[in-house]
């Protein structure tokens, strides 16, 4: 990662807001009628911070009645926000943002379902302008997103972009529009130029690109490395590069017209649930059905079935990919082309797993180049004072031993309150135990201690409350009776027996919780920011009660 021009990036993201250059078209892609209103409030409230200053840009919030992965959820979208310009008589830009913020967020429990189930509202250490708000994840994905429109629409291209809510990413390069015409071109794989590892092999599918053109010739899903490494070692490497893809896409609007026509039966059918990675783009690479039943033969050779399931569920898949493509051929007279657009060694905020949320949180603190960029994603200054901390609008007592720390928007009372290498936001404390490290946001807790490294308390309420190493704690809304919920970041499946049954001592299970909060009132769960005034105004007997 080239520390100096991720901060620039990151400065001219905020530059095109300022400026009002964002998109002018916004859509939010949900998973209920519910969350679809909730989201469409939210953007209209943040807009101007996120998009445009002079909040001018549309918000388009949807809903999927069905599963539909996001392959047809963006056919889906497109469909609406058709249907939604047409009805408001205004014409299509030549960009339009989306983003996908459904999903039950497991692998974040107990958080994402104290959420109201919404994994992407997230709220971040990113102060917002609208008093007692800090924007969530879904709003930095959003916000470090505006650079990716300047530049894919100054580079002649017309279609929408696809984002995923849980991550904000970084370009490690600097994005030169001058050095590329993407006219004719129908798809954009943001990409990694690196050499393959079995680390990054089993986590991120793998793109094959022309040198010469920039085009995408083959993808590869997630596996087996060595059966990848040996596919590649035949390729001659003067014409070839490789890399990883980094997840969110870009489609024409041409494209998404003939698929959504080829594809409208199955948007609506529960059995037909399909992603873009890996498989929708395997198929438009490949060159003919055999090498589509070969890669199908491959995954069985190998005791893989993701393909096998897909083809079962989706038998006609492949023909109806062939058919978009022969469409979309006699439109433009030209083949099926996707640019790999090089984002170098990108800064990657993924808000959306344990580990990497704490790791997040913990770069905060780090004097390093990923601590300066992870300061400037979030806007925290880098003055320190004299004992190594960045106290910021917060109140802590004189006598108390606080060291290389971030404080945002918090009161702590008790002067016996010791942090070291702490994370604390939005927080009313009277103390705080926290030696070797640890994050507190949006809490209410008395007294809360720290018992080892890697912990964090989120949106957690009470007198006493001990976080473990590597845990996590949370509270159930005032409305469902302050029930407390713990969990840690080394259960790492968070499916089946985990997420179904009670663990680590909760009154209830992580499924439960989700039933409980969908169909809680999204407002009652946003009522923290009171329940700290009260505290404060009525003192911590207002909980002991």
């Amino acid at each position: 990662m080239t520390n100096n021009i991720c901060e620039e990036n990151i400065e001219k993201n905020l530059k095109t807001v300022n400026e009002n250059r964002g998109p002018s078209v916004f859509v939010a892609v949900t998973g209920s009628e519910q969350d679809k209103n909730y989201w469409q409030e939210h953007f209209e409230a943040v807009r101007g911070e996120l998009f445009r200053h002079d909040k001018s840009t549309l918000i388009i919030s949807v809903s999927e009645n069905v599963r539909k992965g996001n392959f047809l959820g963006t056919l889906n979208a497109w469909l609406c926000t058709k249907k939604e310009m047409s009805i408001k008589k205004q014409k299509m830009p030549n960009i339009v943002l989306v983003s996908m913020i459904f999903g039950q967020g497991k692998r974040l429990a107990p958080f994402t379902q104290v959420l109201g189930n919404r994994k992407s509202a997230f709220p971040l250490p990113y102060n917002s302008k609208h008093e007692g708000l800090f924007l969530c994840s879904a709003d930095l994905s959003c916000l470090y997103s505006n650079l990716w429109v300047e530049e894919l629409e100054n580079s002649g291209f017309r279609g929408v972009i696809v984002k995923w809510g849980d991550e904000a990413i970084i370009p490690g390069n600097t994005l030169n529009h001058e050095s590329v015409d993407l006219k004719k071109v129908d798809g954009i794989r943001f990409f990694w130029k690196r050499n393959l590892t079995e680390d990054l092999t089993r986590d991120k599918e793998s793109l094959l690109v022309e040198k010469t053109t920039g085009l995408v010739l083959r993808q590869y899903a997630r596996g087996n490395y060595e059966n990848l490494k040996n596919t590649l070692s035949v390729l001659p490497f003067d014409k070839f590069k490789v890399g990883v893809n980094l997840g969110s896409l870009a489609i024409s609007y041409d494209f998404l017209d003939i698929a959504a026509e080829v594809f409208k039966e199955d948007i609506n059918n529960p059995s037909k649930w399909v992603d873009w990675d890996p498989y929708i783009w395997i198929a438009l690479h490949c060159e003919s059905e055999s090498q589509w039943h070969e890669l199908l033969q491959s995954e069985k050779n190998n005791n893989t079935s993701n393909l096998s399931d897909l083809v079962e569920r989706f038998p006609d898949l492949y023909q109806k990919i062939t058919q978009v493509k022969l469409s979309l051929q006699y439109k433009t007279s030209r083949d099926f082309a996707a640019y790999a657009f090089d984002f170098g060694e990108p800064y990657w905020a993924d808000f959306g797993l344990h580990r990497t949320l704490r790791q997040q949180f913990e770069s905060l603190l780090e004097d390093s180049d990923i601590g300066i960029v992870s300061r400037k994603l979030f806007q925290i200054p880098e003055e320190l004072d004299e004992n190594g901390n960045r106290i910021i609008r917060s109140v802590i007592p004189p006598d108390s031993k606080i060291f290389n720390s971030i404080i945002i928007d918090s009161v702590i009372t008790d002067s016996s309150t010791y942090v070291n290498h702490g994370l604390i936001v939005g927080g009313t404390h009277k103390y705080v135990y926290m030696p070797e490290g640890g994050s507190a946001l949006f809490c209410a807790v008395g007294n809360i201690e720290f018992d080892g490294p890697h912990g964090i308390a989120f949106l957690a309420v009470g007198m006493n409350i001990v976080i473990s190493k590597g845990g996590r704690h949370t509270t159930l809304p005032e409305i469902l009776g302050f029930r407390q919920l713990v969990g840690n970041e080394s259960i790492i499946d968070l499916k089946g027996e985990n997420y179904d049954q009670k663990i680590l001592g909760n009154e209830l299970s992580f499924a439960e919780v989700e039933k409980l909060m969908s169909i809680v009132d999204p407002k009652s769960i946003d009522l923290l920011q009171r329940l700290h005034k009260k505290i404060r105004l009525q003192g911590w007997e207002y909980l002991e009660k």
